[in-house]
């Protein structure tokens, strides 16, 4: 047999066996087809249902973010960059009127100890209540505070508290000028840690300005 016999016999081999298993066949390719087209149809879906399940997380994120900014803004008045020569109860007084508001610009910048502040440092100023004003409205005539200074005066050294002082009076009636608080809060620190608590019948030393 010829190698062109040969190969026409293959050939029709081939064909036969197509034709006697044509609905095998047939069937297979169908499955081949379906699970092909399925397989498509899945992946369109899954990546339509991560793309919107993504945007949804992102929006749900963006909007958590935006609300907590919201909420820390709703805290903060402003914010002051610290120059040479201030101290935090000189810019306490500087946005409530109240130097005694040191303490809640201490808390909301993390500031302890003896609240020493840089020029330059940025410190955020909450929205607190002020708490006893110690720089008026309205100034009040020199002549009302000297009176007011001569007739309650206190001499200086050893002192005896009364119910109602504060650091801001004594030093009004010891030297005339109640800017001069700090240095009687420094020289009684032990016996009054807190500024703004002052104990009744406790004695304390108002020392003199030069010291």
């Amino acid at each position: 047999m010829s190698k062109g016999q040969k190969t026409e016999t293959r050939i029709k081999n081939i064909l036969k066996f197509l034709k006697l298993n044509e609905n095998t066949i047939s069937t297979l390719m169908g499955g081949i087809v379906v699970i092909v087209i399925a397989g498509l149809i899945f992946n369109y879906f899954k990546t339509t249902n991560l793309s919107s399940w993504q945007g949804t997380l992102l929006s749900e994120q963006e909007t958590a973010s935006t609300t907590n900014e919201e909420n820390q803004n709703d805290k903060i008045m402003t914010t002051y960059v610290v120059v040479k020569g201030d101290d935090l109860w000189h810019i306490s007084e500087k946005f409530f009127k109240s130097g005694y508001n040191y303490v809640d610009i201490m808390k909301e910048n993390g500031i302890t100890g003896a609240g020493v502040i840089i020029p330059g440092q940025e410190l955020k100023i909450p929205k607190v209540e002020a708490k006893i004003a110690t720089v008026a409205d309205v100034d009040e005539t020199k002549s009302i505070i000297a009176e007011e200074s001569v007739s309650t005066s206190i001499s200086l050294g050893e002192y005896t508290t009364q119910k109602g002082d504060s650091y801001w009076s004594i030093a009004v009636r010891a030297y005339g000028d109640g800017y001069q608080w700090p240095k009687i809060y420094w020289a009684n620190k032990t016996t009054f840690e807190n500024p703004d608590i002052i104990y009744a019948n406790t004695k304390i030393t108002i020392p003199k300005l030069g010291e």
